[in-house]
């Protein structure tokens, strides 16, 4: 008797540790993991329409997973983003462009795509994830043999005109679009409006002064080229952007104000490229193939066509500069998540017709300009054409070091007046310092 007593007391207590263990491992199925999850676009727009959907889609597939996104306006964003990796504060997942790669790859902030990632994109090698990848568009975020970044937003820049503001000048958008800078002015005088006192009403053309020193490169960096120069020498040990070609590619900047074609007023606050140019406050920009798609789905009365890509205007005897640019998802290096994050990445960018019919923006995975989402690309033969002519956009080690002198320097010389030469000479020296240390 005392033995049966015995075993149905080790019974029960058998069944009370399975039970326990399997509430236990039930608790831990259920468990939701929170992502933090930044980036740089507007909530309301295009693409942050389009993020909401994905998280929804995301959450309903992995029940356990919640992201939290935070939309940071750009110029906030690149001062939170290395506040908050300083402070060991930074979100699980973020954008990133491949101009930061080397100073985030020094601090140790990124987390480099290794067997966590590769389990979430179901790949065991490094050449199987290659694969899934458009060639060459993995390049810019790989420093010491090690990739950092999956490519959200990969860029095309050249010119943008207005067609409609052409005709309404009386030219013709094919014939009269500018292929050299002295026509940008001849024709640029015919596109600007004046009231009757004489000021500036429509800008022909404009500056991106309220916007990242990345959009003052944009206009900078490809006339050095044009003129066979450069802003760095070769092992980027030295600044160049006082030599003859970079003085004289800051006159040809400079003089779309001295000729009357833009307002340094109006310019100073206009919100360039997401608004002023496609609400017809400007007849022509540097713009990417993402704008006029994008432009579209943001202002559905604006009628189709009236947004045409053109090459870059360049020098008589020399090829177009094309400049290219893009970002990318990247995962925290301290982040308690990191398979949830590489998940959420991999989804993320898994649908790049999708994405393109939903944003305008192209997500270079592998077979992308085959897609239905790709036909939508107005003149993608255009923008395939231009890449002969392409390089990535200020592709310094030490981007924030050089990038932002350089963009005050470029507001002293358009926005106060300054003296080229002697601002230039001055900013050299400054870039020259930083870029020994």
């Amino acid at each position: 008797m005392k033995r049966f007593v015995m075993f149905l007391l080790l019974s029960v207590l058998s069944l009370t540790f399975v039970f326990a263990a399997g509430q236990k491992e039930e608790a831990k199925t259920e468990e939701v993991v929170r992502i933090k999850w930044w980036n740089h676009m507007p909530p309301d727009g295009a693409q942050g329409r389009a993020f909401r959907v994905y998280i929804e889609e995301f959450e309903r597939e992995y029940p356990n997973i919640k992201v939290e996104v935070e939309s940071i306006p750009h110029r906030d964003y690149i001062k939170k983003l290395p506040t908050a990796i300083a402070a060991g504060e930074a979100p699980d997942l973020f954008g990133m462009t491949y101009r930061l790669l080397y100073e985030y790859h020094v601090n140790g902030a990124m987390s480099p795509v290794d067997e966590v990632a590769f389990r979430e994109f179901g790949v065991s090698t490094i050449e199987e994830w290659k694969e899934q990848w458009a060639p060459g568009t993995l390049d810019a975020y790989m420093v010491d043999g090690n990739y950092y970044g999956l490519p959200w937003q990969f860029n095309i820049y050249s010119y943008l005109i207005n067609t409609q503001h052409f005709r309404e000048a009386g030219l013709d958008p094919e014939k009269d679009a500018p292929k050299f800078w002295d026509d940008v002015y001849r024709v640029g005088k015919k596109l600007v409006k004046k009231d009757a006192s004489g000021r500036i009403t429509r800008q022909a053309l404009s500056f991106p002064f309220v916007h990242s020193a990345a959009w003052y490169m944009l206009e900078l960096e490809p006339i050095i080229r044009e003129l066979d120069g450069a802003i760095l020498n070769e092992d980027q040990t030295e600044c160049l952007i006082n030599s003859e070609t970079g003085i004289k590619a800051m006159e040809e900047i400079k003089r779309r104000f001295d000729e009357g074609i833009s307002d340094k007023d109006i310019a100073a606050t206009l919100d360039y490229y997401n608004t002023g140019f496609p609400t017809g406050k400007i007849s022509m920009i540097v713009g990417g193939q993402w704008g006029p798609p994008r432009y579209y789905i943001n202002f559905p009365d604006v009628e189709r066509g009236t947004f045409k890509a053109i090459p870059y205007p360049t020098y008589p005897g020399k090829d177009p500069a094309i400049s290219t640019t893009s970002w990318a998802w990247v995962v925290y290096s301290q982040s308690p998540h990191k398979a949830e994050a590489w998940r959420f990445a991999n989804y993320i960018t898994s649908f790049p017709s999708r994405n393109l019919l939903l944003t305008g923006d192209t997500i270079p995975r592998a077979g992308w300009s085959e897609t239905e989402g790709a036909k939508t690309i107005p003149q993608s033969e255009f923008w395939e054409e231009m890449l002969q002519y392409a390089k990535p956009l200020a592709n310094f080690k030490k981007y924030s070091e050089v990038s932002e002198p350089l963009k005050r320097a470029m507001q002293e010389i358009l926005l106060t007046g300054k003296d080229i030469k002697t601002t230039l000479d001055r900013v050299k020296k400054e870039i020259d310092i930083a870029l020994q240390e």
